[in-house]
Protein backbone atom coordinates (compact mmCIF):
# COMPACT_ATOMS: atom_id res chain seq x y z
CA UNK A 1 0.00 0.00 0.00
CA UNK A 2 1.17 3.59 -0.59
CA UNK A 3 0.38 6.36 1.56
CA UNK A 4 1.46 9.92 0.75
CA UNK A 5 2.08 12.07 3.02
CA UNK A 6 -0.74 14.69 1.66
CA UNK A 7 -3.54 14.28 -0.37
CA UNK A 8 -5.73 17.31 -1.05
CA UNK A 9 -9.40 17.12 -1.13
CA UNK A 10 -9.52 19.29 -4.10
CA UNK A 11 -8.21 16.63 -6.60
CA UNK A 12 -11.11 14.28 -5.27
CA UNK A 13 -14.80 14.24 -6.83
CA UNK A 14 -17.29 15.91 -6.28
CA UNK A 15 -15.30 18.57 -5.54
CA UNK A 16 -13.76 18.60 -8.90
CA UNK A 17 -17.00 18.83 -10.91
CA UNK A 18 -17.90 21.61 -8.14
CA UNK A 19 -15.38 23.84 -8.26
CA UNK A 20 -14.69 23.00 -12.44
CA UNK A 21 -18.08 24.28 -12.46
CA UNK A 22 -17.39 27.57 -10.23
CA UNK A 23 -14.13 28.37 -12.03
CA UNK A 24 -16.26 28.33 -15.43
CA UNK A 25 -18.36 30.83 -14.58
CA UNK A 26 -15.07 33.16 -13.46
CA UNK A 27 -13.17 32.32 -16.84
CA UNK A 28 -16.42 33.54 -18.27
CA UNK A 29 -16.66 36.83 -16.43
CA UNK A 30 -13.41 38.53 -17.16
CA UNK A 31 -13.13 39.30 -13.77
CA UNK A 32 -10.02 37.96 -12.17
CA UNK A 33 -8.28 39.83 -9.71
CA UNK A 34 -9.41 41.28 -6.40
CA UNK A 35 -12.97 40.51 -7.44
CA UNK A 36 -16.50 39.39 -6.17
CA UNK A 37 -14.84 35.92 -5.15
CA UNK A 38 -12.13 37.24 -3.28
CA UNK A 39 -14.37 40.04 -1.71
CA UNK A 40 -16.81 37.33 -0.59
CA UNK A 41 -14.15 34.58 0.67
CA UNK A 42 -12.58 37.97 2.97
CA UNK A 43 -16.40 38.25 4.03
CA UNK A 44 -16.40 34.32 5.32
CA UNK A 45 -13.05 34.38 6.81
CA UNK A 46 -13.92 37.45 8.58
CA UNK A 47 -17.01 35.89 9.80
CA UNK A 48 -15.18 32.78 10.90
CA UNK A 49 -12.83 35.20 13.14
CA UNK A 50 -15.53 36.83 15.36
CA UNK A 51 -15.58 39.51 12.61
CA UNK A 52 -11.89 40.93 12.60
CA UNK A 53 -11.28 42.58 9.25
CA UNK A 54 -9.53 40.10 6.63
CA UNK A 55 -7.35 41.12 3.73
CA UNK A 56 -6.95 38.07 0.77
CA UNK A 57 -3.09 38.25 -0.30
CA UNK A 58 -1.06 36.35 -2.84
CA UNK A 59 0.48 33.98 0.01
CA UNK A 60 1.25 33.61 3.41
CA UNK A 61 4.86 34.86 3.17
CA UNK A 62 3.41 37.56 1.89
CA UNK A 63 0.70 37.86 4.75
CA UNK A 64 3.83 37.53 7.34
CA UNK A 65 5.78 40.55 5.68
CA UNK A 66 2.16 42.66 5.08
CA UNK A 67 1.44 42.22 8.68
CA UNK A 68 4.61 43.71 10.18
CA UNK A 69 4.53 46.45 7.76
CA UNK A 70 0.80 47.10 8.57
CA UNK A 71 1.87 47.25 12.00
CA UNK A 72 5.02 49.92 11.49
CA UNK A 73 7.28 47.26 12.47
CA UNK A 74 10.76 47.59 11.50
CA UNK A 75 12.50 50.14 8.87
CA UNK A 76 10.69 49.22 5.49
CA UNK A 77 7.26 50.18 7.46
CA UNK A 78 8.06 53.72 9.43
CA UNK A 79 10.18 51.79 12.17
CA UNK A 80 13.34 51.45 13.07
CA UNK A 81 15.78 49.15 11.93
CA UNK A 82 16.60 48.44 15.42
CA UNK A 83 13.02 47.28 15.98
CA UNK A 84 13.42 43.34 17.24
CA UNK A 85 10.93 40.00 16.63
CA UNK A 86 11.32 37.44 19.01
CA UNK A 87 9.88 33.97 16.91
CA UNK A 88 10.33 30.39 17.43
CA UNK A 89 13.74 28.78 16.23
CA UNK A 90 12.01 26.01 15.52
CA UNK A 91 9.58 26.61 12.76
CA UNK A 92 9.68 27.95 8.81
CA UNK A 93 12.23 29.91 7.10
CA UNK A 94 9.05 32.25 5.81
CA UNK A 95 8.84 33.63 9.85
CA UNK A 96 12.48 35.38 9.69
CA UNK A 97 12.53 36.20 6.09
CA UNK A 98 9.52 38.18 6.74
CA UNK A 99 11.11 39.87 9.89
CA UNK A 100 14.04 40.92 7.42
CA UNK A 101 12.47 41.84 4.79
CA UNK A 102 10.32 44.30 6.84
CA UNK A 103 13.18 45.89 7.92
CA UNK A 104 13.58 44.35 11.75
CA UNK A 105 15.90 41.90 13.70
CA UNK A 106 14.46 38.63 14.51
CA UNK A 107 15.55 36.97 17.67
CA UNK A 108 15.33 33.31 18.06
CA UNK A 109 13.62 31.76 21.14
CA UNK A 110 13.65 28.07 22.19
CA UNK A 111 11.43 25.62 22.28
CA UNK A 112 10.62 23.53 25.29
CA UNK A 113 11.95 20.40 26.23
CA UNK A 114 8.98 18.63 25.74
CA UNK A 115 7.27 20.20 23.26
CA UNK A 116 7.67 22.31 20.18
CA UNK A 117 6.24 25.79 21.38
CA UNK A 118 8.36 28.06 23.08
CA UNK A 119 6.63 28.56 26.59
CA UNK A 120 6.40 32.23 27.62
CA UNK A 121 9.56 31.98 30.18
CA UNK A 122 12.05 31.86 26.89
CA UNK A 123 9.79 34.87 25.54
CA UNK A 124 10.23 37.15 28.36
CA UNK A 125 14.39 35.69 28.54
CA UNK A 126 14.91 36.78 25.29
CA UNK A 127 13.36 40.43 25.57
CA UNK A 128 15.26 43.28 25.44
CA UNK A 129 14.17 47.11 25.34
CA UNK A 130 14.38 46.91 21.68
CA UNK A 131 11.42 44.57 21.57
CA UNK A 132 8.28 45.71 19.42
CA UNK A 133 7.03 42.57 18.28
CA UNK A 134 6.28 38.42 19.34
CA UNK A 135 5.61 35.85 16.79
CA UNK A 136 3.30 33.09 17.94
CA UNK A 137 3.63 30.21 15.57
CA UNK A 138 0.71 27.42 16.09
CA UNK A 139 3.36 24.89 14.73
CA UNK A 140 1.19 22.09 13.47
CA UNK A 141 -2.00 23.47 14.28
CA UNK A 142 -1.01 23.81 18.23
CA UNK A 143 -2.80 27.23 19.04
CA UNK A 144 -2.46 26.30 23.37
CA UNK A 145 0.56 29.78 23.39
CA UNK A 146 -1.88 31.88 22.58
CA UNK A 147 -3.36 33.14 25.44
CA UNK A 148 -0.53 33.82 27.70
CA UNK A 149 1.25 35.62 24.69
CA UNK A 150 -1.52 37.98 24.37
CA UNK A 151 -1.89 38.67 28.12
CA UNK A 152 1.85 39.02 28.09
CA UNK A 153 1.98 41.35 24.67
CA UNK A 154 -1.16 43.51 26.61
CA UNK A 155 0.65 44.28 29.66
CA UNK A 156 3.99 44.60 28.13
CA UNK A 157 3.03 47.45 25.34
CA UNK A 158 4.06 44.37 22.55
CA UNK A 159 2.23 44.02 19.30
CA UNK A 160 1.21 40.17 19.04
CA UNK A 161 1.36 38.31 15.39
CA UNK A 162 -0.01 35.38 14.67
CA UNK A 163 1.10 33.04 12.67
CA UNK A 164 -2.16 30.73 11.90
CA UNK A 165 -0.62 29.13 8.83
CA UNK A 166 -0.75 25.53 10.74
CA UNK A 167 -3.43 26.18 12.85
CA UNK A 168 -6.64 27.97 11.38
CA UNK A 169 -9.43 26.16 12.85
CA UNK A 170 -7.80 25.70 15.90
CA UNK A 171 -9.20 26.69 19.22
CA UNK A 172 -8.32 27.32 23.02
CA UNK A 173 -10.61 28.75 25.63
CA UNK A 174 -10.07 32.01 27.30
CA UNK A 175 -10.31 33.36 30.57
CA UNK A 176 -14.22 32.57 31.01
CA UNK A 177 -13.46 29.30 29.77
CA UNK A 178 -15.38 29.91 25.82
CA UNK A 179 -13.34 28.53 23.09
CA UNK A 180 -12.11 31.12 20.68
CA UNK A 181 -10.09 30.73 16.96
CA UNK A 182 -6.97 30.95 16.53
CA UNK A 183 -6.09 33.97 14.30
CA UNK A 184 -8.13 36.27 16.89
CA UNK A 185 -5.47 36.79 19.65
CA UNK A 186 -3.13 39.08 18.44
CA UNK A 187 -3.06 42.53 16.83
CA UNK A 188 -2.83 40.49 13.34
CA UNK A 189 -2.76 36.79 12.22
CA UNK A 190 -0.96 35.51 8.92
CA UNK A 191 -2.58 32.68 7.30
CA UNK A 192 -1.50 30.82 4.65
CA UNK A 193 -3.65 28.49 2.24
CA UNK A 194 -0.65 26.67 0.75
CA UNK A 195 -2.08 22.77 -0.64
CA UNK A 196 -1.07 21.47 2.65
CA UNK A 197 -2.42 23.80 5.18
CA UNK A 198 -5.57 22.87 7.42
CA UNK A 199 -7.75 25.36 4.66
CA UNK A 200 -5.65 24.62 1.57
CA UNK A 201 -5.92 26.28 -1.79
CA UNK A 202 -4.97 24.82 -5.45
CA UNK A 203 -1.92 26.87 -5.48
CA UNK A 204 -0.13 29.81 -3.60
CA UNK A 205 -2.67 32.25 -1.09
CA UNK A 206 -2.89 33.78 2.22
CA UNK A 207 -4.72 36.32 3.94
CA UNK A 208 -4.00 38.75 6.63
CA UNK A 209 -6.83 39.25 9.96
CA UNK A 210 -6.25 42.38 12.25
CA UNK A 211 -7.71 44.12 15.29
CA UNK A 212 -7.53 47.36 14.01
CA UNK A 213 -9.17 48.18 11.17
CA UNK A 214 -7.02 50.84 10.00
CA UNK A 215 -3.97 48.43 10.16
CA UNK A 216 -6.26 46.18 7.76
CA UNK A 217 -6.33 49.32 5.46
CA UNK A 218 -2.90 49.66 5.44
CA UNK A 219 -2.62 45.90 4.43
CA UNK A 220 -5.45 46.95 1.74
CA UNK A 221 -3.38 49.32 0.43
CA UNK A 222 0.45 47.48 0.20
CA UNK A 223 -1.03 44.20 -1.07
CA UNK A 224 -1.55 46.35 -4.09
CA UNK A 225 0.95 48.52 -4.86
CA UNK A 226 0.00 51.70 -2.43
CA UNK A 227 -2.76 52.57 -4.97
CA UNK A 228 -6.84 53.85 -4.33
CA UNK A 229 -8.33 55.88 -6.22
CA UNK A 230 -6.11 56.47 -9.40
CA UNK A 231 -2.93 57.60 -6.60
CA UNK A 232 -0.30 55.42 -5.19
CA UNK A 233 -0.14 56.52 -1.65
CA UNK A 234 2.67 54.59 -0.64
CA UNK A 235 5.29 51.90 -2.14
CA UNK A 236 3.31 48.52 -1.44
CA UNK A 237 3.77 45.08 -2.86
CA UNK A 238 1.85 42.75 -5.72
CA UNK A 239 0.05 40.58 -3.53
CA UNK A 240 -3.28 40.11 -4.76
CA UNK A 241 -5.31 36.76 -4.70
CA UNK A 242 -6.88 35.50 -7.74
CA UNK A 243 -10.79 34.70 -8.22
CA UNK A 244 -9.79 31.32 -8.78
CA UNK A 245 -7.71 30.63 -5.79
CA UNK A 246 -10.81 32.74 -3.58
CA UNK A 247 -13.42 30.31 -5.65
CA UNK A 248 -11.73 27.44 -4.41
CA UNK A 249 -11.47 28.74 -0.90
CA UNK A 250 -15.11 29.29 -0.47
CA UNK A 251 -16.00 25.75 -1.26
CA UNK A 252 -13.36 24.70 1.14
CA UNK A 253 -14.50 26.37 3.71
CA UNK A 254 -18.29 25.03 3.15
CA UNK A 255 -16.39 21.92 4.58
CA UNK A 256 -13.92 22.81 6.72
CA UNK A 257 -15.57 21.71 9.65
CA UNK A 258 -15.96 18.48 8.70
CA UNK A 259 -12.18 18.65 7.76
CA UNK A 260 -11.42 19.91 11.38
CA UNK A 261 -13.33 17.46 13.03
CA UNK A 262 -11.60 14.11 11.07
CA UNK A 263 -8.41 15.42 11.50
CA UNK A 264 -9.13 15.41 15.12
CA UNK A 265 -10.69 11.89 14.91
CA UNK A 266 -7.37 10.74 13.05
CA UNK A 267 -5.15 12.51 15.89
CA UNK A 268 -7.15 10.53 18.45
CA UNK A 269 -6.86 7.05 16.62
CA UNK A 270 -2.97 7.89 16.28
CA UNK A 271 -2.37 8.55 19.83
CA UNK A 272 -4.77 5.76 21.43
CA UNK A 273 -2.87 3.49 19.21
CA UNK A 274 0.97 4.33 19.94
CA UNK A 275 0.41 5.65 23.85
CA UNK A 276 2.98 3.53 25.91
CA UNK A 277 5.38 3.01 23.12
CA UNK A 278 8.88 4.33 22.25
CA UNK A 279 7.87 7.15 20.18
CA UNK A 280 7.16 10.78 21.59
CA UNK A 281 4.09 12.12 20.61
CA UNK A 282 2.58 15.29 20.38
CA UNK A 283 0.87 17.10 23.44
CA UNK A 284 -3.02 16.27 23.02
CA UNK A 285 -3.84 20.57 23.49
CA UNK A 286 -7.28 20.94 23.74
CA UNK A 287 -8.75 22.58 20.43
CA UNK A 288 -5.97 21.29 18.38
CA UNK A 289 -6.37 21.63 14.29
CA UNK A 290 -3.79 18.65 13.76
CA UNK A 291 -2.19 20.26 10.15
CA UNK A 292 0.44 17.81 11.04
CA UNK A 293 1.26 14.58 13.49
CA UNK A 294 4.70 15.12 14.46
CA UNK A 295 6.26 12.63 16.52
CA UNK A 296 9.92 12.22 18.29
CA UNK A 297 12.10 9.46 18.70
CA UNK A 298 15.03 9.71 21.54
CA UNK A 299 17.98 10.23 18.89
CA UNK A 300 18.30 10.77 14.87
CA UNK A 301 19.83 6.93 14.28
CA UNK A 302 15.89 6.13 15.57
CA UNK A 303 14.35 8.82 13.19
CA UNK A 304 16.00 7.93 10.71
CA UNK A 305 16.00 3.59 11.10
CA UNK A 306 12.11 4.56 12.03
CA UNK A 307 11.53 6.72 9.13
CA UNK A 308 13.34 4.01 6.27
CA UNK A 309 11.45 1.27 7.63
CA UNK A 310 8.12 3.66 6.73
CA UNK A 311 9.80 4.25 3.60
CA UNK A 312 9.96 0.31 2.60
CA UNK A 313 6.67 0.00 3.61
CA UNK A 314 4.63 2.56 1.21
CA UNK A 315 4.37 5.63 4.15
CA UNK A 316 5.65 8.79 3.23
CA UNK A 317 7.20 11.10 5.99
CA UNK A 318 8.67 14.44 6.23
CA UNK A 319 11.02 16.26 8.42
CA UNK A 320 9.76 19.63 9.73
CA UNK A 321 12.37 20.15 10.16
CA UNK A 322 15.77 19.62 9.11
CA UNK A 323 17.35 22.50 10.96
CA UNK A 324 15.97 25.44 13.20
CA UNK A 325 16.20 28.86 11.88
CA UNK A 326 19.78 29.74 13.75
CA UNK A 327 21.38 26.59 12.19
CA UNK A 328 20.87 27.80 8.04
CA UNK A 329 23.74 29.86 6.67
CA UNK A 330 21.25 32.59 5.62
CA UNK A 331 20.17 33.64 9.24
CA UNK A 332 23.40 32.39 11.14
CA UNK A 333 24.59 36.32 10.97
CA UNK A 334 21.24 37.17 12.98
CA UNK A 335 21.82 34.76 15.81
CA UNK A 336 23.10 35.99 18.65
CA UNK A 337 25.34 32.78 19.80
CA UNK A 338 22.73 31.56 22.64
CA UNK A 339 22.38 27.82 22.97
CA UNK A 340 18.81 26.86 21.47
CA UNK A 341 19.08 22.99 22.65
CA UNK A 342 16.00 22.21 22.51
CA UNK A 343 15.49 23.09 18.71
CA UNK A 344 18.10 21.54 17.33
CA UNK A 345 17.09 18.25 19.57
CA UNK A 346 13.42 18.46 17.52
CA UNK A 347 14.68 19.09 14.29
CA UNK A 348 17.56 16.23 15.16
CA UNK A 349 14.46 13.68 16.37
CA UNK A 350 10.93 14.65 14.88
CA UNK A 351 9.25 13.30 11.82
CA UNK A 352 5.73 14.48 10.67
CA UNK A 353 3.60 10.99 9.66
CA UNK A 354 0.46 11.32 7.17
CA UNK A 355 -2.51 13.15 8.69
CA UNK A 356 -4.93 14.56 6.30
CA UNK A 357 -9.24 14.11 5.76
CA UNK A 358 -8.18 12.38 2.39
CA UNK A 359 -7.08 9.47 4.73
CA UNK A 360 -9.76 6.59 4.49
CA UNK A 361 -10.09 4.19 7.27
CA UNK A 362 -8.30 1.36 5.72
CA UNK A 363 -5.00 3.19 5.13
CA UNK A 364 -5.18 4.76 8.82
CA UNK A 365 -5.65 0.93 9.69
CA UNK A 366 -2.26 0.49 7.70
CA UNK A 367 -0.48 3.28 9.25
CA UNK A 368 -1.25 2.02 12.28
CA UNK A 369 0.07 -1.44 12.15
CA UNK A 370 3.16 -0.26 10.13
CA UNK A 371 4.54 2.42 13.33
CA UNK A 372 3.73 0.31 16.16
CA UNK A 373 6.60 -2.41 14.07
CA UNK A 374 8.41 0.19 13.38
CA UNK A 375 8.91 2.10 16.27
CA UNK A 376 9.51 -1.59 18.24
CA UNK A 377 12.14 -1.80 15.76
CA UNK A 378 13.99 1.29 17.14
CA UNK A 379 14.37 -0.13 20.75
CA UNK A 380 17.08 -2.44 19.73
CA UNK A 381 18.89 0.41 18.61
CA UNK A 382 21.96 2.06 20.43
CA UNK A 383 21.68 4.71 22.75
Amino acid sequence: MKIPLFRSAASAEPTVARVTRAWADVLRSGVYVLGPQVRAFEDRLSAMLQGRQTVAVGSGSEALLLAFKSLGIGSAAGGNAEDEVLLPAYTFVACAEAVLAAGARPVFVDSAAFDFLPPLAHFRAARTPRTRAILAVGLFGDPTGLPELSAYCEGEGLYLVEDVAQCLGANVPDIEGLARPAGTWGDAAAMSFYPTKTLGAAGDAGALAFRDPRHAERARLLRNHGWRDGTHLCLGHNSRMDELQACLLLAALDDFPAAIARRRAIAARYRAAWSGGPIRMPLDAEGHAWNYFVVALSTRLGRDAFAAQLAANGIDTRIYYEKPLHRHEALRAWHDGRTLANSDRHSACSLALPLYPMLEDHEIDYVIEVVREAAEATRRLPT
